[in-house]
């Protein structure tokens, strides 16, 4: 991970990067936002110090496995259909097991079944 902050502004953003590889390509996500230099002024003299105070500590938990992830779903992406045993949208399809485990846990088929009996 690593600090990443617009050096030309004059009120910058400060952000934690981490370094992503996917296949021979390199790029970087913003993992965290630390805020605006004006916003961590009120908290300490020296916002780009802190900043990089919060990267290591960032660092230190990413190590010991304790960082948490956030996660954004748009859920108003259409799935392009296909007949291939494994769509090239596999990666949207994965929300279909949380509710299916929902549902399994709930055992809502089983319920039902019960009042179409009765």
């Amino acid at each position: 991970m690593k600090l990443y902050y617009d050096r030309r502004s004059k009120n910058p953003t400060y952000f934690i990067q981490q370094g992503i590889r996917n296949g021979k390509k390199t790029t970087t996500r913003n993992i965290k936002k630390i805020g605006r230099h004006n916003d961590l002024l009120r908290i300490t003299d020296d916002p780009l110090e802190y900043a990089k105070q919060e990267v290591a500590k960032y660092n230190e938990e990413y190590k010991a496995g304790k960082v948490s992830l956030d996660v954004n779903i748009d859920f108003s992406k259409k799935l392009a259909s296909s007949d291939d045993h494994v769509a090239h949208s596999r990666n949207l399809n994965i929300g279909y097991f949380f509710i299916q485990s929902i549902y399994n846990d709930l055992k809502i088929k089983k319920f039902l079944d019960e009042i179409m009996e009765n």
